[in-house]
């Protein structure tokens, strides 16, 4: 809800900072996170995003090999048949093979595949196991692929193997596919739909990995989130989802490793938005507010409707999924947002005939004054503005906000589109952990979901 236009902006003292206090017919049955203290005048822990990914790709292998109990495997074996043939076909000398079925073929899909298929005869060889494309679902037709498929998408999409799109359909042939192998199946949602996140318990319950960078499993109704680690839980199939906060920006693994590690984080904040940091980081004193989101919008930055953007909703999710993972029982709903779209034009319309992004922009240009105030005001004290969601543990509150950071705060250092996260822990105490680097575009975020691929391959050597 916004505010006359923005309600006063908190400030940060420039002197110190701190954080901010069916397969129905596979689970027919089932209706249904988780060193060293800097010295205290040290510069935060900054962690670049190639050596974030770098540490969370040895964490997850570390992790995803671990000696387990007799009874862990026990529930294991007993997860599906898709997994029953594994020890056998290793025996015998075969690759084991991932099976992936993807969900979503759009530009982040397409961008997977083209990765997937770029890299994937080396990381056969690397680490030797194979990957398979068996399935793939736009969203009204799906194809459905025999064995040796792999290269199937490399020259486009075949319509002569195209059928009506079907999930459940599309995760039983899947998981069918890894069963005649010994392989294992993972389905990878690359949509912003609510759709399949809906089949990813009926997934997991049939043995399936799921990876995605879709938020909406994560920050939509708690109840159905919780199910669905229960699944994992159940059958030791795995949900993973780094990609679903900062892109190919590793913020869910650090965050999860500090957590099993021992560590207690206090405090999670954050610039989650590529759109919003890109607004704010060009954003300067002479330069209307407008014509920044003009010139986000020309390169492509926005969504369709910048209103998505500039309305908050993007990093409430974020924040939403962040503050799960730190053990908040939280719903979206919880979570405070001071949009940046004006009362007057949330629920405005384009007129007839009119871009609505354009037409939106326009109407926009009506509040570049008090946006002006803001800016000025920042300036005056030395300051910066940053939207920035935020988490706070002990108060098990979460917020999203325009907010006003002094001009050698980490966040005052971000440049283009840079998402960046800051963590306050225990032992990342007065400094925090920061990790910042690109988090928006097809490629960064294929980069992320191909993360947790290489994760569940590294499971099966």
């Amino acid at each position: 809800m916004a505010a006359p236009y923005l309600s006063r902006l908190s400030t940060v003292p420039r002197s110190t900072w701190s954080p901010a206090p069916g397969l129905s017919a596979l689970a027919r049955n089932h209706r249904s996170p988780r060193s060293q203290t800097p010295a205290n005048d040290h510069p935060p822990c900054r962690v670049s995003a190639w050596r974030a990914a770098a540490c969370a790709a040895i964490l997850a292998s570390a992790q995803a090999c671990p000696r387990v109990s007799a009874a862990a495997r026990g529930r294991r074996a007993q997860a599906v048949h898709s997994r029953a043939g594994s020890a056998t076909a290793c025996a015998a000398g075969d690759v084991p093979t991932l099976h992936v079925g993807l969900v979503g073929y759009g530009l982040v899909g397409q961008e997977l595949v083209r990765q997937m298929i770029k890299e994937g005869p080396s990381l056969e060889e690397k680490i030797g196991v194979r990957l398979e494309i068996s399935a793939v679902s736009r969203s009204k037709v799906m194809a459905l692929l025999p064995s040796d498929s792999f290269n199937f998408l490399a020259d486009g999409w075949d319509e002569s193997k195209e059928e009506p799109a079907d999930l459940e359909k599309l995760g039983q042939h899947v998981v069918k596919a890894a069963a005649s192998t010994g392989g294992r199946a993972l389905i990878v949602d690359n949509t912003a739909s609510d759709a399949p996140a809906e089949l990813y318990e009926a997934w997991i319950l049939a043995g399936a990995d799921v990876a995605t960078p879709n938020k909406r499993a994560g920050s939509g109704p708690f109840s159905r989130y919780e199910k669905i680690l229960a699944a994992s839980k159940k059958t030791g199939a795995r949900f993973l989802y780094e990609a679903t906060v900062g892109a190919g920006l590793p913020v869910v693994g650090p965050v999860q490793s500090l957590v099993r590690a021992g560590d207690e984080v206090e405090t999670v904040e954050g610039i989650f938005s590529g759109t919003l940091s890109f607004i704010f980081n060009t954003w300067k004193p002479g330069v209307k507010f407008s014509e920044v989101v003009k010139e986000a919008k020309e390169k492509g930055f926005t969504e369709p409707d910048p209103r998505d953007d500039l309305g908050g909703t993007d990093v409430q999710r974020k924040v939403t999924i962040l503050g799960r993972e730190l053990g908040l029982k939280i719903e979206l709903e919880d979570v405070p947002v001071k949009s940046l779209v004006p009362e007057k034009l949330q629920q405005w319309d384009a007129p007839s005939g009119k871009n609505l992004a354009d037409a939106f922009i326009e109407e926009l240009e009506a509040y570049d004054d008090e946006m002006d105030k803001l800016l000025e005001e920042a300036e005056k004290a030395n300051e910066v503005l940053r939207f920035v969601g935020a988490v706070e543990v002990k108060s098990g509150k979460a917020s999203v906000k325009l907010d006003r950071y002094p001009k050698d705060h980490p966040f005052a250092g971000t440049q283009f589109a840079d998402n960046i996260c800051a963590v306050s822990s225990k032992w990342y105490t007065p400094r925090p952990l920061v990790i910042q680097g690109p988090g928006a575009g097809a490629a960064v975020t294929a980069a992320g979901v191909f993360g947790n691929i290489m994760e569940v391959m590294n499971g099966m050597r």
